[in-house]
């Protein structure tokens, strides 16, 4: 038996265009709030446990047609099985990325199997991680777009800042990995990113940017602090 569970819905503006070109946006929906219903645990335990099923099938063996037994698996338990696998894979996806990231201009660099932290794919790791960094959606680059300018209009007007320390900031969200090594820097950014969503009125179209950008830079915060420089 399903449940039905409160989830919101935020919109973005719509592009307006006149022969190929933007000439403006139009006004954004108004959130919407909907009673979804979502499989409690007892009904996805159910269908994990549905049986294999088999079908009669031709297939061509040394040019013959040949009857063979195929197993048929069931398409919800799939789709749960498929589900999990790809939350796996999107955190496998993430360190790779991230790795390639650290590789900068260094086109000597290549990635293996062994690259992968596989520790790190478990699922009981991966339930143990912030909800927001248990996957690895790829960000659309016209959403990146839209955060950069809202942030360098957003907080040129809310710290006082010159443009060029903000595109300081734009530039190391760009390419993070150049802040990686420098702890003060970073909070330096979180703080900023901070200060950001307090001032924006558009925090429902750029958050997913925001948590990205302050997950990586507080994840490297925290890995610098868990170094025991006794120990070296």
């Amino acid at each position: 038996m399903t449940q039905a569970v409160s989830t919101k819905f935020n919109f973005k503006a719509r592009k307006i265009e006149e022969e190929g070109k933007e000439i403006g946006k139009t006004k954004k929906q108004p959130p919407l709030t909907v009673a979804l219903p979502q499989p409690t645990v007892e009904e996805m335990v159910a269908y994990l446990q549905r049986p294999d099923h088999t079908v009669k099938a031709t297939k061509k063996i040394e040019g013959k047609d040949v009857e063979v037994d195929e197993v048929v698996v069931d398409k919800v338990k799939q789709l749960i099985v498929d589900a999990i696998q790809e939350i796996v894979r999107d955190q496998a996806k993430g360190q790779l990325d991230e790795l390639i990231d650290s590789f900068g201009a260094d086109e000597t660099k290549v990635l293996t199997a062994e690259s992968i932290d596989y520790d790190k794919l478990s699922l009981e790791f991966i339930a143990n991680l912030p909800p927001a960094q248990r996957g690895a959606r790829a960000i659309p680059e016209e959403d990146w777009k839209a955060f950069f300018q809202d942030y360098m209009q957003v907080m040129v007007a809310a710290t006082g800042k010159p443009e060029m320390k903000i595109k300081n900031h734009l530039d190391l969200f760009q390419k993070p990995t150049k802040a990686k090594q420098n702890k003060e820097a970073l909070a330096v950014l979180v703080d900023q990113l901070n200060v950001y969503m307090t001032a924006t009125q558009n925090l429902d179209d750029t958050a997913e940017c925001v948590q990205r950008l302050q997950n990586k830079f507080q994840k490297w915060i925290d890995e610098d602090a868990k170094l025991d420089v006794s120990a070296l």
